[in-house]
């Protein structure tokens, strides 16, 4: 299929380049001269053939289209230099080196059996940028995104009017506004009987599908979602290392709406949203730390912009839902002598702008806060305590701590982490090991462990028989290293688990998306269901060539209504 897109490609591109030679010769007007940076391409398969064949394709049709005049590929590579990818906050001058009025660049990401096509469109008059977004379902579906893609530059950026005989595919084309890319949801999976009482066929019901929004430019930390200004709307809550956005969703298209930076020495590892003071608008919690200690944050809306309900915290926290109490906010401290996180995990309560910790959490000796939820998945009345251990391995337990089940496969696997060298040992010491280590100058410096952050255990009744359910990531790694932080995780899918009576069964999976899957949430959990259907959000970092791959600065949000049915056989 590859080989054919490929020659479609080049016949296209030759075709679009006879075009633009007869324009150039015969224009007499002052033309716009526009540079086709290189895209980005994220995917796990080698799918490079695009990283300047989009831009040759779209130079082709703005030339043809426009009479735009496109800057010598030779010249765009010299100035762009070795690494192939412009800096944001260098377009202007990227483009006076050039030559050039405008800069078109962007990404192409693969999505289960499809693509979507993320373009952007920076005019030096104008001194900003446009979004423009295009999807394909399938691969054979190509060449009309790529086509719609470029109809959107030329009518927003260029004037120019689409031929009233060019079919505009659904769910293929348009800018930041469009629909996002839709495609086949959870693969049609069997519930064997054995196990699953009388159930059967479990499958997805009408046209489930994904949808994906535009990228942002994040390097995602985590995400959540909830209705943070009281509207009755959900938000997304999206954040990388240094800060939080909130985003209103809406048809697809992601509208900044917020926007929360912490103090520079600290970095966020988790965020979380919950309504826990029940005025209707969900607070955001962001968890943060330094190398040594947290220093975490709360924040609300208060009609007008994000205020502070707490900040500099000495707690690691997260919204917990606890059996016979509901959604309380948890804590955790950091340790000593080089513990990141340890000791017990306290229900939070807020006196003035401080935490107070109280009752302790009755969670099994070794579980921190991050990596466990409670769930009853037997239906008995009796809450398990549902676990990640240190190697990603998925545990079941009693609270007392009697081991039901250990999982074979990995899930939750990520690259945040709490602890590991500051600033200083950085700088001044290398191969320390952790507790007190002698720096070069004469001074103490603790080594705190780096402690992993797995992505969260979702717990949820997705095909609602009124028994939890699980819902988790599984990260490939394509790269190992001894630094967990820098594995490269290049696919990932989600998938739904189930109690069978000894241990939790897959009762279904997504297809394999490009990128790191970072964070995922679900719409039940904060928000009442549309139409009785539970939808997952799902964070992804896109992921490119391996020269991209510890910079990622991209991510994207997709979005998966679950809705199943047994059949009866």
């Amino acid at each position: 299929m590859k080989i054919y897109l490929l020659s479609r490609l080049s016949f296209v591109s030759v075709f679009f380049s006879l075009l633009l030679s007869f324009t150039t010769a015969h224009a007499v007007e002052k033309h716009s001269v526009v540079a086709f940076l290189p895209f980005t391409v994220n995917a796990s398969k080698d799918m490079s053939y695009l990283r300047d064949g989009l831009g040759e394709m779209l130079a082709s049709r703005l030339s043809a289209e426009a009479g735009v005049v496109a800057v010598d590929k030779r010249t765009v590579d010299a100035v762009l230099g070795t690494g192939g990818k412009p800096d944001p906050k260098q377009l202007e001058v990227l483009a006076a080196k050039m030559g050039a009025d405008y800069l078109l660049y962007g990404s192409v990401t693969s999505l289960g059996g499809g693509m979507s096509f993320d373009a952007r469109v920076y005019s030096v008059a104008a001194k900003s940028s446009e979004t423009f977004y295009a999807t394909a379902a399938k691969e054979g579906d190509v060449m009309t995104a790529i086509d719609g893609l470029a109809w959107g530059v030329l009518e927003k950026t260029f004037g120019k009017k689409r031929p009233g005989s060019v079919a505009v595919p659904q769910a293929a084309v348009g800018s930041a506004e469009s629909a996002a890319l839709q495609t086949a949801h959870p693969d049609r999976t069997f519930r064997a009987t054995a196990g699953f009482g009388n159930s059967s066929l479990l499958w997805s019901e009408g046209a489930s599908q994904f949808f994906k929004t535009r990228n942002v430019p994040l390097s995602l930390e985590g995400i959540a979602i909830g209705d943070v200004d009281g509207d009755g709307v959900m938000e997304v809550v999206m954040a990388d290392r240094e800060k939080v956005v909130v985003y209103k969703l809406n048809a697809g298209r992601l509208a900044e709406f917020a926007q929360i930076k912490l103090l520079v020495r600290y970095k966020i590892h988790a965020v979380n949203v919950a309504d826990l003071n029940g005025n209707g608008k969900a607070e955001i919690y962001i968890s943060a730390a330094d190398t040594a200690m947290p220093g975490s944050m709360g924040v609300e809306w208060d009609g007008k912009e994000m205020v502070t309900l707490f900040e500099d915290a000495r707690y690691y926290i997260r919204p917990v839902k606890v059996p016979g109490l509901g959604v309380v906010l948890a804590g955790q401290k950091a340790g000593s002598e080089g513990v990141a996180i340890s000791g017990p995990i306290y229900i939070l309560t807020r006196d003035g702008a401080q935490l107070v910790g109280e009752e302790r959490l009755p969670v099994p000796s070794g579980v921190n806060l991050f990596n466990f939820s409670f769930a009853d998945l037997d239906g008995d009345g009796e809450w398990e305590v549902v676990a990640l251990d240190q190697w990603n391995k998925l545990l079941v337990m009693k609270q007392s701590g009697k081991l039901l089940w250990k999982s074979e496969e990995r899930y939750g696997a990520t690259k945040r982490y709490i602890g590991g060298k500051s600033a200083m040992q950085m700088t001044q010491q290398t191969g320390a090991r952790r507790g007190a280590t002698k720096m070069v100058d004469g001074s103490t410096d603790i080594l705190f462990e780096e402690v992993y952050i797995p992505s969260r255990i979702l717990v949820t009744d997705v095909d609602g028989d009124g028994i939890d359910d699980i819902i988790v990531n599984a990260n490939t790694a394509t790269w190992t290293s001894l630094v967990r932080s820098s594995q490269v995780f290049q696919s990932g899918t989600m998938l739904g688990l189930k109690w069978n009576g000894v241990g939790l069964q897959e009762l279904w999976r997504t297809r394999k998306v490009g990128g790191y899957v970072v964070d995922y949430d679900a719409r039940s959990n904060h928000l009442p269901l549309k139409d009785g259907v539970e939808e997952l959000s799902v964070g992804v970092v896109a992921q490119g060539s391996l020269g991209d791959l510890l910079t990622a600065d991209e991510s994207m949000l997709l979005v998966y209504p679950l809705q199943f049915k047994a059949q009866e056989q």
